[in-house]
């Protein structure tokens, strides 16, 4: 059972962190001088995934500046790990799915726009449900407000998703492969670092070769934690063009 924290003012929610208790799904507009924010998340949460009541999923709430203005946001990620195994078990196949770390989508997140007074729609991130989605929050396009990092795991590798507010609504606006084949001879990483934008005030985003320094020995693949190493010479850089709204590189 998950504890809730009981506030009627957002800004002094600084972290989240929640397994879901039965509420009432019908209802998607709530007057938040009575429904606590972490409530009216869940409502928003079941509804808009379809939930069953009996359902237990898992999510985090963090709070930042991700747009222009002066009003404090929030990211939400979902993870639903019951369902999926739910799912695998229904099918008759669960030895197959499980080969396959259960990928599919079972992690999402949803913006709060602090302004609004809103929660967006899901944005599935497909992934493997055992682990969950890491959030992190950069300064890409100036120092006023962050952007949006999520890595996830899918078997033994690990991918990151940078998005942007724009009108509003969370894009998607670049995605690369941080490792793969953890653990194994073959393994791979690559390292990430951001400079001064080429070809417009957006930073542009550097690959490098790379390596784990902590990857001897894990345990379990989808609770590590992974340590990059720079280690060799640059591989690509991506700048970002304000027309598309997403990063590019030369040929």
């Amino acid at each position: 059972m998950k504890h809730f924290i009981y506030t009627t003012c957002f800004l002094l929610i600084l972290f989240s962190c929640s397994e879901k208790k039965s509420t009432d799904n019908t209802t998607e507009t709530v007057d938040k001088q009575i429904i606590p924010f972490t409530e009216m998340v869940e409502r928003h949460i079941e509804a808009n995934l379809e939930i069953p009541s009996q359902e237990k999923f898992s999510y985090k709430i963090y709070k930042e500046h991700l747009d222009n203005d002066t009003i404090i946001d929030a990211i939400i990620t979902v993870n639903r790990l019951e369902f999926a195994l739910e799912e695998a078990r229904k099918s008759g196949n669960s030895a197959k799915r499980a080969e396959i770390g259960f990928t599919g989508r079972y992690n999402y997140i949803f913006y709060f726009d602090g302004s609004l007074d809103k929660i967006s729609p899901a944005v599935p991130v497909p992934s493997s449900p055992h682990a969950k989605l890491s959030v992190e929050f950069v300064n890409l396009f100036n120092k006023n407000h962050k952007d949006l990092i999520v890595d996830y795991t899918i078997m033994n590798a690990r991918y990151r998703n940078y998005f942007a507010i724009f009108n509003h609504t969370p894009k998607q606006i670049f995605q690369w492969k941080l490792y793969e084949n953890l653990g194994e001879d073959t393994e791979m990483a690559n390292y990430i670092e951001y400079e001064e934008g080429s070809y417009s005030k957006v930073k542009d985003i550097l690959i490098y070769d790379g390596k784990l320094e902590n990857s001897e020995n894990v345990e379990n693949i989808y609770e590590f934690e992974p340590i990059y190493k720079k280690t060799g010479a640059l591989k690509h850089r991506f700048f970002f063009l304000e027309k598309e709204r997403k990063y590019f590189t030369k040929k």
